[in-house]
């Protein structure tokens, strides 16, 4: 009999589709995983089931995407009635709000699927004829980048982020850490930010020794370029800037991603596994978070509650003339003439979908966000071997932004930062890019319109049910 931490008793049966569906199924403690997951095609599926935990509300796929925006203070909540998501813009995201809840939940089911399924991976490896001995082991690599992932997700949002000061090795600073299958019992805590990070870097890495380098169909799975991306985003987080570069720069150099041109980048959002996309969540007619979407909140309807804030349009409007990316932030109503405001178009729906509202694909990482990490890591003191600066990485990206762009010769932390804030708008940085490089943050939804950066409130807590469940566990994090 095993003990799974958090949600996880509740949602660890393999190959669930969705949130709603998961929480209503017998715990993984009482399934037969010896029958469960024997040859590469249980493996396959098992592995399957891992990533559709991600295509959930509280996944990628509804507010934990948004999240950062919602915080960042570019967003406004258009219509103020259906309160789906204004914890997170009024930063009431306390124990015993629905976000915690939901994105506890979602991210520590993936850690408890990837435990469950790794206790019988050796004997798929021992099972399966040489042939296919690679493909179990990109699938076995798959499960670990999929838990350095959860770690990654779950720290930037029930921790303090690494580069704010904040001391690394303070007791109960990180999250609790689910690593392996415990016995029933067994009393997680949280763990400090430096054992948090070790834990995500260490999985990513790992992953890499099993992971292939071919373009995934839809970029639907994690590759090696895509694990190698979200290693360079950890150590940015991290403050390791060398390491953040030599991820970044071997991306950006040696994979078969191409960025997007001025001609198509307006083109591409409809598409899945664009030349950018490293890795992102596929949405089907079945499998989505309905309403409750990227497009459900980035909309005139149904629930607008992500639109541009007057001063981020004002600031594009302003600053981004010849800027492809401005063209993006439209000015939209509903079919009745309500909730008027601008908005981004990156989630108007699939190309042909049969449900836009729902069948949009977050990108959890893309190749422009390299371009970025490799700029600022040089700026703040990586060096490259191949003689590229901070200014030659934010110009090639530029320039694809750009018509008849004319190159800069010098760069700053606010360029480079005036860089993410537009190129990924409404995909999940803003908070983070500002809170990690020490800058306060500027809202109409709290009192005095102002949050510093460690301010107890930009952190989420741990959800009143954990702590219910485990009497021990620290709620809120230490700094």
């Amino acid at each position: 009999m095993k003990r799974y931490p958090l949600y996880i008793l509740l949602a660890s049966t393999l190959g669930l589709t969705s949130c709603d569906q998961a929480l209503n199924q017998t715990p993984s403690s009482s399934l037969n995983s010896e029958e469960s997951v024997t040859t590469l095609s249980d493996l396959t599926k098992a592995v399957r089931g891992v990533y559709a935990q991600l295509n959930t509300r509280y996944g990628y796929s509804g507010e934990t995407a948004l999240y950062a925006d919602g915080h960042g203070g570019d967003i406004k909540i258009v219509a103020h009635s259906y309160n789906h998501s204004t914890s997170i813009h009024r930063f009431i995201t306390e124990k015993t709000s629905s976000f915690s809840d939901g994105a506890y939940a979602a991210f520590s089911i993936v850690s408890g699927r990837v435990n469950d399924i790794l206790q019988y991976t050796d004997r798929v490896k021992q099972v399966t004829p040489e042939g296919q001995k690679a493909a179990v082991a990109n699938q076995v690599a798959q499960l670990y980048a999929l838990r350095g992932l959860a770690h990654l997700e779950l720290a930037r949002i029930f921790s303090y982020l690494p580069t704010t000061g904040v001391n690394l090795d303070t007791p109960h600073s990180g999250i609790p850490l689910n690593n392996a299958v415990r016995p029933v019992g067994y009393a997680y805590q949280r763990s400090t930010l430096s054992e948090t990070y070790e834990q995500i870097t260490s999985d990513l890495t790992k992953s890499l020794e099993g992971l292939s380098k071919e373009k995934t169909l839809n970029s639907g799975t994690i590759n090696y370029w895509a694990a190698e991306a979200l290693l360079a985003r950890a150590y940015l987080y991290l403050g390791e800037w060398q390491n953040a570069y030599k991820y970044a720069s071997d991306v950006i150099e040696s994979s078969p991603y191409k960025l997007y041109t001025v001609e198509n980048y307006a083109k591409v959002w409809g598409q899945q596994g664009a030349s950018e996309s490293l890795f992102e969540i596929v949405t089907t007619e079945k499998d989505n978070a309905g309403l409750n979407s990227l497009g459900g909140y980035t909309n005139p309807e149904p629930y607008p509650e992500f639109g541009a804030a007057d001063d981020f349009v004002k600031w594009v409007q302003e600053s981004r003339v010849g800027d492809i990316r401005a063209e993006l932030i439209t000015k939209r109503a509903s079919e009745d003439g309500e909730n008027e405001a601008y908005y981004t178009t990156k989630y108007l729906g699939q190309d042909g979908a049969s449900n836009p509202t729902a069948m949009n694909n977050f990108k959890v990482i893309r190749l422009s966000e390299l371009y970025l990490i490799a700029s600022e890591a040089l700026l703040k003191g990586a060096t490259a071997s191949n003689g590229k600066t901070a200014v030659d990485y934010y110009n090639e990206l530029r320039k694809n932004r750009f018509s008849n762009y004319t190159p800069a010769t010098e760069v700053t932390l606010d360029n480079i930062l005036d860089e993410r804030r537009i190129e990924l708008f409404c995909e999940g940085h803003r908070f983070f890019d500002l809170v990690r490089n020490k800058r306060d943050l500027t809202t109409p939804y709290v009192a005095n319109g102002k949050i510093e950066y460690l301010d107890w409130r930009t952190v989420t807590e741990l959800p009143e049910r954990e702590k219910n469940i485990n009497k021990v566990l620290v709620v809120r994090a230490a700094k």
